[in-house]
């Protein structure tokens, strides 16, 4: 679990950012950002920060995220340094127009140790940019809009605790935050339980956190267990089909890799298209089992997210939930519900970010992850559309479709059965009756289908309950559990 170490979205000068201008520069709070102004040709200006020594020391692992917006200049540089312990000692990751530089300034002498064009990387003003650098192990990762542009030696970083912002010659910049977490904390490294730094750390350490359901298979499940639970799934007759053939073509080559033969490799990651409430949950719940009992994932769990729980409020903490939601998915699969509204319909939605880290890590964890797309139909073709990384990822694609009202009624009858109630005959005509009338008046996106269903189950119960209550002591078990057709009138109102 990530540590948040440092927060800053500028909405206050809470951690103390220089504040002031003169004829060479120029730094101000405005509409929640920082402005960094220079004012001359030449040479740079450093704006830094530093970080508490109790919670951090150079040798962790750590995450910076960087949200940058150039606003004025042409030729400037503009980037965040780390490990600074004064103007002469510190490493830089610095942009332009169409370069990127990553350089040590150690005593006053420079080396360069990465540059290169990014010409399609890099946004002019007033668009947004993300510089992110990662440490895991011996590795430093360093990141230019989610695109990783150079990865290098941990041993080029500096000692140093301080970490900031850098520009050179005239520019001027708008930084909109700064959020660096590590993998642990420094008292984690020395100490073998778990520590808690204090309670406004914890509270905060929440918010790089996806919001999610986590579901793991069934004890002793087996892959005869996996069909039979798949054939218990009232309709979907086309989706069961599919899903028994991809199954057929994983076991087979499975069995090929076994025998020594050659195993056609195959993307585990698909889309379940199909309108709200007919299962697409419960289907890759199914998957990730089947994945398990294949021995093509370890755990075969299911973590469940959507819009909501990956994208953050602020800018900055969208990567960190993302990445967070893809840890707990290791081994497992990655179900991301009503995914054609992940990315919204400007530029800088933050989805467009939730991507962009959603396919490197799906190349960096190919044998490790399956992620699941759900959502409408039309939209998940446009989404698709929308990223070729996400086109060649998810050729596969399960159709799951509308329920019918017989089968609408089936469902019924199994929320009965689970919950120990009864329907007689003149309760299942009535169903009929309402299922029927939903189904042909109601064909667009907002019907629920299954959703719909457990809605009138809870009201018809909710109307037997008025009914029965005032007999309670007077009623035998059959009574207390019958529902009739009176407590379905008025339900689908």
């Amino acid at each position: 679990m990530n540590h948040l170490i440092f927060e800053e979205y500028f909405q206050d000068n809470r951690h103390n950012w220089s504040i002031c201008t003169s004829a060479e520069y120029a730094t101000e709070l405005s509409d929640n950002a920082y402005v960094f102004e220079h004012k001359r040709d030449r040479s740079s200006w450093l704006a830094w920060n530093y970080l508490d020594s109790n919670y951090f020391h150079p040798n962790l692992d750590f995450h910076m995220h960087v949200v940058l917006e150039k606003l004025e200049g042409v030729d400037g540089e503009h980037g965040i340094v780390w490990g600074l312990s004064d103007v002469n000692n510190f490493i830089d990751f610095a942009i332009s127009d169409r370069f990127f530089k990553i350089r040590r300034n150690q005593d006053g002498n420079w080396t360069t140790y990465a540059s290169g064009q990014i010409v399609c990387q890099v946004h002019q003003p007033n668009r947004i940019d993300v510089l992110e650098i990662r440490r895991t192990n011996d590795l430093v990762e360093f990141y230019l809009n989610s695109l990783c542009v150079s990865q290098l030696s941990a041993e080029i970083l500096l000692p140093g605790l301080a970490f900031g912002l850098v520009i050179y010659n005239r520019l001027k910049i708008k930084v909109h935050s700064i959020v660096i977490a590590t993998a642990k904390t420094k008292s984690d490294s020395t100490n073998t339980e778990p520590t808690i730094l204090n309670t406004g750390s914890s509270q905060t350490d929440k918010k790089l956190q996806a919001s999610c359901i986590e579901h793991y298979p069934p004890e002793n499940d087996t892959l005869d267990r996996v069909f039979a639970d798949l054939h218990a799934l009232i309709g979907h007759d086309r989706t069961k089909q599919q899903f028994l053939t991809f199954s057929n073509f994983l076991k087979v080559q499975t069995e090929r890799q076994i025998r020594g033969l050659g195993r056609v490799n195959t993307s585990l990651h698909m889309c379940l298209c199909g309108p709200p409430g007919t299962g697409k949950t419960m289907v890759s719940r199914l998957v990730g089992r089947l994945y398990k009992q294949l021995g093509c994932l370890k755990s075969g769990h299911t973590i469940e997210v959507d819009r909501a729980g990956l994208i953050g409020g602020y800018i900055g903490q969208t990567a960190l939930r993302v990445e967070d939601a893809i840890e707990r998915a290791l081994d497992g699969v990655l179900f991301i519900d009503e995914a054609h509204i992940l990315v919204g319909d400007y530029d800088n939605d933050f989805g467009h970010e939730a991507i962009q880290i959603l396919l490197k890590r799906m190349e960096d964890s190919r044998d490790r992850l399956a992620v699941i797309m759900a959502g409408y139909s039309s939209e998940m073709v446009e989404l698709l559309k929308s990223n070729p990384g996400l086109k060649s990822r998810f050729h596969r694609q399960f159709h799951l479709d509308r329920y019918t009202p017989t089968e609408l009624t089936q469902i019924f009858a199994k929320f009965c059965r689970e919950h120990d109630y009864m329907l007689d005959l003149s309760a299942r005509l009535a169903l009929e009756a309402i299922f029927e009338d939903a189904y042909s008046h109601q064909l667009d996106r907002t019907f629920g289908n299954g959703r719909f269903v457990r809605t009138i189950f809870e009201r018809s119960i909710e109307r037997h309950a008025n009914r029965v209550v005032h007999s309670l002591p007077n009623i035998d078990d059959r009574t207390i559990s019958l529902i009739t057709a009176e407590d379905l009138e008025h339900v689908s109102n």
